[in-house]
């Protein structure tokens, strides 16, 4: 039996974090990811087609200014009208970005049969403040066959927009939780614990408060061989980073940027993991990739109660209001008192990661949303 084809069309942000969520379906259908010259990643168990965008013009000032404006989002690739040609479904993200239009207009002209998006965006009318983006909102809302919303605050949001509900379906990403998975080796119990951040250095990741807890530890004689903290990442606060390596007690605070098939070996040296993510006007924490990995690999976790982080962790972390540097250090430190909390908490997010999170259940679910509308 001739599988069905499925384009995952993801631009300048196809992504290995996502596509693990798809990887599952191989057998299933016949998978190809759409991606552009500057994506995230281009190599997975499914073929990749490579189209060129505006994304991938070099970086210069008001690069993403201009381009949205001309293009009314720089999403667009060049082409893929007519690379969706013989699709059954193309399986695109955000209700604005242009390739979602481009999906649409494929559709209309007869080379793909229907049309999905997976939305993340969680604030209401959010990215409409660009001519032309609210009318490529509510013609995707009109014509998308499905929209697969990744939280209950994304599905909160569209139906505050004028989606139709019986068009939604709420499944959040997985996590290959075979890849991801507790350490087996014992730790030396004289070691200091190590406290892991992972993400963009960026004040919405809430890289200023993980400085401001680090030096919270630093001023108290007790900690400072208990435990110690790891960076791993890079962004525009990169420079904030590095003041606080050379103010910081030597071997207190370590640097690093890893590729992704590394992530699981930095996990399995971690003990206790934060993301104290923060919202801003525009922006809210859509999910957090870093808490699903951290939540398979068995670890204990302090967060934020912002955008889709609940929905993400439930109750298998510690969770703080964004912004609250306090409550983050008095998180952290009831992990480093307590090796009972931080065992209780590493199995509930072990235990969340197989019941919820596992990218095999989440492709079970993305096949029945294709299902359901092939059979329409």
């Amino acid at each position: 039996m001739k599988k069905l084809k499925v384009a995952i069309v993801r631009g300048a942000f196809l992504n290995a974090y996502e596509m693990q969520s798809f990887e599952p379906l191989v057998d299933r259908y016949a998978l190809t990811a759409f991606g552009s010259w500057s994506s995230f990643h281009h190599s997975f168990s499914f073929p990749t087609k490579t189209l060129l965008s505006p994304m991938d013009l070099p970086v210069f000032p008001y690069k993403m200014q201009l381009i949205n404006r001309l293009f009314v989002d720089a999403h667009y690739l060049f082409g893929l009208e007519n690379a969706l040609a013989g699709f059954d479904i193309a399986h695109t993200a955000e209700m604005y970005y242009r390739y979602t239009q481009q999906a649409l207009d494929a559709r209309k002209m007869g080379r793909v049969k229907k049309v999905i998006a997976t939305v993340l965006e969680n604030i209401p009318h959010n990215n409409e403040g660009i001519w032309g983006r609210k009318e490529f909102k509510k013609r995707s809302r009109l014509e998308l066959d499905h929209i697969i919303a990744l939280t209950h605050k994304t599905k909160d949001a569209l139906l505050l927009e004028g989606a139709d509900e019986k068009k939604i379906t709420m499944i959040g990403h997985g996590v290959d939780v075979s890849r991801f998975t507790p350490k087996k080796e014992k730790k030396d119990q004289r070691a200091p614990l190590l406290v892991l951040f992972a993400g963009r250095f960026e004040y919405t990741k809430g890289v200023d408060d993980v400085l401001t807890v680090i030096r919270m530890f630093t001023a108290d004689e007790k900690y400072r061989s208990l435990v110690k903290f790891q960076i791993v990442g890079d962004g525009s606060m990169s420079s904030l980073v590095d003041q606080a390596l050379e103010e910081l007690p030597e071997g207190f605070l370590e640097r690093k940027n890893v590729s992704y098939k590394d992530m699981p070996g930095l996990y399995a040296h971690a003990d206790i993991v934060i993301a104290p993510s923060k919202p801003t006007k525009t922006w809210d924490e859509q999910y957090c990739t870093v808490l699903l990995e951290a939540q398979a690999m068995g670890l204990p976790i302090v967060t934020t109660r912002t955008g889709g982080i609940p929905e993400n962790v439930g109750e298998a972390a510690i969770l703080i209001e964004p912004g609250d540097a306090k409550g983050l250090f008095h998180g952290v430190r009831t992990f480093v008192d307590s090796k009972e909390m931080r065992d209780t908490y590493g199995k509930k997010a072990r235990k969340r990661a197989l019941l919820v999170h596992d990218a095999r259940l989440v492709a079970d679910k993305i096949a029945s949303v294709y299902e359901k509308v092939l059979s329409r």
